[in-house]
């Protein structure tokens, strides 16, 4: 009896809630840092990518999420802020080692 066809599987990454931020200039850019603490939804995730992208080449994103985030959950931080390192921003994510 033939095999039905393999249905391939979506993968779905969960999306941390709750992620801290930092924008820092690039060296020799305007002066500054913006940081965040704000739920991770997708207006957010779009403001924070705009404000690493206006920063320049050279600029830096880090993004902390909780420290029970899954490596899924990380995957899936790293698919919203990823693209920006095309546009010569380090991105940085990172489980918080705080305990807080």
């Amino acid at each position: 009896m033939p095999r039905p066809h393999a249905v391939a599987e979506t993968i779905v990454h969960r999306l941390p809630s709750f992620v801290r931020t930092r924008v820092t200039a690039p060296p020799g850019g305007s002066a500054g840092m913006l940081e965040r603490v704000t739920w991770l939804t997708p207006y957010a995730a779009e403001e924070i990518a705009q404000e690493a992208s206006r920063a320049g080449p050279g600029a830096r994103l880090e993004v902390t999420v909780p420290a029970t985030t899954s490596d899924d959950g990380v995957a899936a931080v790293e698919s919203l802020f990823g693209w920006l390192r095309e546009k010569r921003v380090s991105v940085v994510i990172d489980r918080d080692r705080s305990g807080g």
